[in-house]
C-alpha cells in the first residue's frame, strides 16, 4: 500500500479543487489531518473524511477520481472507518489554510483532538504523528490530560486502561518519562517504557 507525504496530499488536493464543480466542505481526521492541518511528516495512504458538508460525496468522489488520473496518486478517499474524537470536538472545528483551494474547503479537529484520536489507537506511527505534530504545532501536557480526563474518557469505546496506558506514553514521549511515569500512577496503569525526551 502507498503511502504519501504531506506534499504529495496537498497536491492531490488541489487537484480534487480543480476537479470540483462545487463548492463542498469536508471534515477529515487521521493521519491526512495531522499531515496537512498540522504538518505531521509521518506518511498516509489515505484521507479520511469524517464529515461531508454542504455538498454531496458523489461530487467528491467523481473529483478524487479525476485527480487521481490527473496526479497518479493513488491516495484513497473515504469515510473515516474508525474514528473516535474528544467530547465538543465539533466546537474546535478549523479550517485548513494556505492551501489556496477554491472548490474545496478543508476542516479539522484541534490538535490536542487529533493527538488524543491517534493517541487512543495507540499504534506506534500514531504516537510518531503525534510526535511529529508536536514538533511543528506544541501539544500542552496540561491541555492534553484536561481533555483526554474530562471528554475522550466520556466518548471513548476501548478499555480505559488500554487508552490510559497509550496517553501516558504519548506524554511520556512528548514531555518526558517522568511526566509519563507521573501519570501512569495517577491513572494505575504500567509505567510506559521507551525513550523519553
Amino acid at each position: 500500500m502507498n503511502r504519501f507525504d504531506r506534499a504529495e496530499l496537498v497536491a492531490f488536493l488541489r487537484a480534487i479543487d480543480r476537479n470540483l464543480d462545487e463548492k463542498i466542505v469536508i471534515v477529515i481526521v487521521g493521519g491526512a489531518a495531522a499531515a496537512v492541518g498540522y504538518d505531521s511528516n509521518v506518511k498516509t495512504a489515505d484521507i479520511d473524511v469524517f464529515a461531508l458538508r454542504a455538498g454531496s460525496a458523489q461530487a467528491l468522489a467523481r473529483a478524487a477520481d479525476a485527480a487521481r488520473r490527473e496526479t497518479a496518486l493513488g491516495v484513497s478517499v473515504g469515510p473515516a472507518p474508525v474514528a473516535e474524537l474528544p467530547e465538543n470536538y465539533e466546537s474546535r472545528l478549523k479550517p485548513v489554510r494556505g492551501l489556496k483551494l477554491h472548490n474545496l474547503t478543508l476542516i479539522v479537529p484541534d490538535k490536542y483532538d487529533i493527538a488524543l484520536s491517534k493517541a487512543l489507537r495507540g499504534y506506534p506511527h500514531d504516537i510518531d504523528a503525534i510526535e511529529s505534530m508536536h514538533t511543528h504545532h506544541p501539544l500542552s501536557s496540561k491541555t492534553l490530560v484536561r481533555r483526554f480526563e474530562t471528554e475522550l474518557m466520556k466518548t471513548a469505546t476501548a478499555d480505559p486502561r488500554e487508552i490510559a496506558l497509550s496517553m501516558a506514553m504519548v506524554v511520556a514521549r512528548l514531555h518526558g518519562f517522568e511526566e509519563g511515569r507521573k501519570l501512569a500512577v495517577r491513572w494505575n496503569v504500567p509505567v510506559p517504557a521507551g525513550r523519553s525526551r
